[in-house]
């Protein structure tokens, strides 16, 4: 019985080394290998695919960072400022989806509430403040005809803040 008792204990003290081991070399292969950046450019940046998408133009200082997804445009700033841009097809009903993006943001761990109405030539919607993991920014949910467009950006007390409505400005349906 005791030989069982050990023969588990090794068995489970090897899979905690083991899961450990894969947790730490990622950790430093993260480390090793940083995210690569791109300044932005004065030009049009666009969220989404060739048959859906919206384009924009980047605040200035800020970097372009891979998000790994087409619908997702991620930008970064030397202060630790994050800033995404999030495109959704296929909305039926702004009223219904633009909290549904709240609620999406609430389970990524960024408390958001509505604060106001915000508007450009071709979108318009919804502004809002959040916060989360020890940051605060603002936001915007914005739609046009079956596209909803959402906008986050996240900063540290001393962090760069971009101007949301020039950026809400500039969005376009391509």
């Amino acid at each position: 019985m005791n030989r069982i008792r050990a023969v588990d204990a090794g068995v489970s003290a090897g899979v905690i080394v083991a899961v450990g081991g894969l947790a730490a070399g990622w950790y430093g292969v993260d480390r090793a290998v940083p995210t690569p950046r791109t300044p932005v450019a004065d030009h049009t940046y666009r969220v989404g695919n060739s048959s859906a998408g919206v384009d924009f133009r980047a605040p200035s200082g800020w970097d372009k960072v891979p998000s790994g997804r087409a619908d997702v445009v991620r930008f970064v700033h030397p202060s630790g400022s994050s800033l995404s841009v999030r495109l959704t097809t296929g909305m039926t009903d702004f009223d219904t989806a633009a909290p549904r993006r709240l609620r999406e943001f609430a389970a990524g761990g960024v408390d958001a509430h509505f604060t106001g109405d915000i508007r450009g030539p071709q979108f318009a919607g919804r502004s809002c403040a959040a916060s989360g993991g020890g940051r605060s920014g603002e936001c915007a949910v914005v739609g046009h005809s079956d596209l909803l467009v959402t906008v986050l950006t996240l900063r540290g007390p001393d962090g760069a803040a971009p101007d949301l409505t020039a950026l809400v400005q500039t969005l376009r349906e391509d």
